[in-house]
């Protein structure tokens, strides 16, 4: 069997040396490269080009060229330091989809006590074209520091009242009313509540689960933090369970932090699900679907948000469309078997 060659490129060569080989000027070959669906290059001298190019080992300088040009095609993706399943799933559905638009995703991760200006300073140092900022690491400074210095911003999975700038979103409080109405239904009234740190996404689930509970005359919910994390779930249910006045059914704002839960009630505490203890989650992760924990949740439709999303700034960098846009998507209870 024939040992397959691996193609090496050379970093020396420029477009001056593929112009010499292939007989032409140096226009054409930036032509040729500029425009691959063959736009104001004969086909003749393209294919001289390509030729020459390939014999050479040549690759255009793609930073070099976004000098020129004031365009990168790169696509800036802000997100926090929790990732965890879900936001892993939407890093990659974002590099994914960007690459479908000829665009190359660069992820900034931002923790919680980073310093807003030196995130801002770094994602503008890289000439990205446009900006997504995602729910975990909102910054409303950060958004508007970046729209100042004339780049397109794009909201994921967050709504701020007051800012002009387009925004993707899943309705958090009405995903949250949909756990508590479902709860109320299968008869539960002694509740208990694990929640992740007070971002405004989390604080958004509590008034929309707290506030329908409410017109079901629920007012006193048991609480308990949890970082968003399986183990801190575990940890956080196994306190809520040790409560003398034990609640029947626990609603978890994150899917990760609900698999602890649901472990920490069958191994600590001997708990039928759902005959016992009922168990809900946000997010519909891949896990959730597991068989071992067939967790009922909240599913946001992120490939739909995120091709919106994509959307959006494709038009915003080609300026097809110079409005801003807000689109809020409704979320979806998933029912299996924790309830």
């Amino acid at each position: 069997m024939e040992d397959k060659k691996t193609k090496v490129f050379n970093k020396n060569i420029t477009s001056k040396d593929v112009a010499k080989l292939a007989g032409v000027s140096q226009s054409s070959v930036s032509r040729t490269f500029n425009n691959p669906d063959g736009r104001g290059v004969g086909e003749e001298i393209r294919k001289k080009v390509l030729e020459a190019a390939n014999e050479l080992g040549y690759k255009p300088n793609l930073i070099a060229r976004g000098m020129i040009s004031r365009k990168t095609n790169i696509v800036g993706l802000v997100v926090g330091d929790a990732l965890g399943p879900f936001y892993n799933r939407i890093i990659n559905l974002f590099v994914e989809k960007l690459q479908e638009k000829g665009k190359h995703c660069l992820v900034f991760q931002v923790a919680r006590t980073d310093n807003i200006e030196k995130i801002i300073e770094t994602v503008i140092q890289f000439q990205v074209d446009g900006v997504i900022i995602t729910a975990s690491a909102m910054n409303r400074i950060m958004a508007e520091t970046i729209i100042e210095n004339d780049i397109p911003v794009i909201l994921f999975n967050r709504f701020i009242p007051g800012i002009d700038i387009s925004m993707v979103y899943a309705d958090p409080v009405a995903g949250a009313s949909k756990v508590a109405d479902y709860l109320h239904e299968k008869g539960h009234e002694n509740i208990g509540y694990i929640q992740y740190r007070e971002t405004s996404e989390e604080i958004e689930k509590k008034v929309g689960f707290y506030s329908q509970l409410r017109k079901y005359g629920i007012f006193n919910v048991q609480e308990e933090y949890s970082k968003y994390d399986y183990r801190e779930g575990y940890e956080a249910a196994k306190r809520l369970l040790s409560k003398e006045n034990r609640p029947t059914a626990i609603f978890c704002t994150s899917d990760l932090i609900a698999l602890g839960a649901i472990d920490a009630a069958k191994n600590e505490f001997n708990l039928k699900i759902p005959e016992e203890i009922a168990i809900v989650g946000y997010d519909d992760i891949e896990m959730a679907s597991w068989e071992s924990y067939s967790l009922t949740t909240v599913r946001q439709p992120v490939e739909y948000m995120i091709n919106k999303t994509v959307e959006i700034i494709d038009k915003k960098l080609k300026d097809i469309d110079e409005k801003n846009e807000i689109k809020m998507i409704e979320p979806e209870l998933i029912k299996r078997k924790t309830v």
